[in-house]
C-alpha cells in the first residue's frame, strides 16, 4: 500500500498559517482536513460564480490583480516592524525571567525532596 507524502505548500505567510490554525482548532478540525475543505469551498464557489456568469452570456469576472491592492505606506510598515521587535524584546526578557524562576523553584523542590528522603539525624 503506498503512502502519500507530505504536502508543503510554499510561500505561505506567518498571518496566514496562524489564521488557518485557530479556524481549524476553533471548528474541531486538523489542519489538514479544514484546508482541504477550504480549498474545495473556494474552488466550487469559483465554479458557480464562472458557471452563472458564463449561463447569461456575461464573461466570467477577471480575478483582482495584486496591483490593484492597498498601497503599501512605507512609513507604518516601519512602525509596525519597530513596535513587533519591541514586543519580541519584552517577550524574550519575559521568557528568560520565567527560566530563571523555574529553575529557582525547580532546585527548591529537588532540595525539598533530598531533604524529605535523607535518613534522620541522630
Amino acid at each position: 500500500m503506498a503512502t502519500t507524502p507530505p504536502w508543503s505548500v510554499k510561500g505561505v505567510d506567518r498571518d496566514a498559517r496562524d489564521i488557518a490554525k485557530r479556524a481549524a482548532q476553533a471548528s474541531g478540525q486538523t489542519l489538514g482536513i479544514w484546508l482541504a475543505e477550504a480549498i474545495r469551498a473556494f474552488a466550487e464557489a469559483q465554479a458557480v460564480h464562472a458557471a452563472e456568469s458564463n449561463s447569461w452570456g456575461d464573461p466570467a469576472a477577471p480575478a483582482p490583480a495584486a496591483a490593484a491592492a492597498a498601497p503599501v505606506d512605507d512609513g507604518r510598515i516601519a512602525e509596525i516592524e519597530e513596535r513587533l521587535a519591541r514586543l519580541e524584546a519584552a517577550l524574550n526578557e519575559h521568557r528568560e525571567r520565567s527560566e530563571h524562576a523555574l529553575a529557582d523553584l525547580a532546585r527548591g523542590f529537588v532540595a525539598l525532596a533530598e531533604k524529605r528522603s535523607a535518613p534522620p539525624a541522630g
